[in-house]
């Protein structure tokens, strides 16, 4: 049996980003069957243009689709940043989701992740963005991240960051 490959956008550019931590996470707690890897550089994307999504878009881009398209599966980490979902991972689900009804977003089953101290508008706004963009999110047992509940441990020292990714990853497997 083939293993699912599930895919992880981490919603922070900055290198020690709690987000990219839970993803180191996710990549180490993978149960059996999933293969997961990291979606780098979403930093190299320009800001969703029109103008650019042509036959010939940036090769960021070009190159984020076809991750997207070939795997089975998506698992997006979003920070809490002013009540609502990161830019950068706005704009990544910006450019993933057209073109309309051929998206790489297209059907393609989803999980989310939110940490930061307020979770609840950015939980309830990144699984609707992801449903307008056209992916099937994939309900999973623990979505919020609280800070709070870190206790100034590192996210693989914290059980309920463990259990969180492993529930989800074990949810994308499911539906793929």
């Amino acid at each position: 049996m083939t293993a699912t490959t599930v895919l992880i956008l981490s919603g922070s550019l900055r290198a020690a980003a709690m987000t990219t931590q839970i993803a180191s996470v996710a990549m180490m707690a993978a149960p059996a069957g999933v293969a997961t890897t990291l979606a780098e550089n979403l930093n190299a994307l320009p800001f969703y243009n029109q103008d650019l999504d042509t036959d010939d878009p940036p090769a960021a881009v070009v190159a984020l689709r076809r991750r997207v398209v070939g795997a089975d599966a998506v698992l997006f980490i979003s920070p809490a940043n002013n009540g609502s979902v990161s830019a950068v991972l706005k704009n990544a689900i910006d450019w993933l989701s057209r073109p309309r009804n051929a998206a790489a977003l297209q059907d393609k089953p989803v999980a989310l992740l939110v940490t930061g101290h307020s979770t609840d508008t950015v939980e309830a706004h990144l699984d609707h963005i992801l449903t307008r963009a056209g992916a099937t999110v994939v309900p999973s047992a623990d979505r919020a991240l609280s800070l709070r509940s870190f206790d100034g441990k590192q996210p693989a020292d914290v059980p309920t960051v463990i259990d969180a990714v492993t529930s989800a990853l074990t949810a994308l497997a499911g539906a793929a």
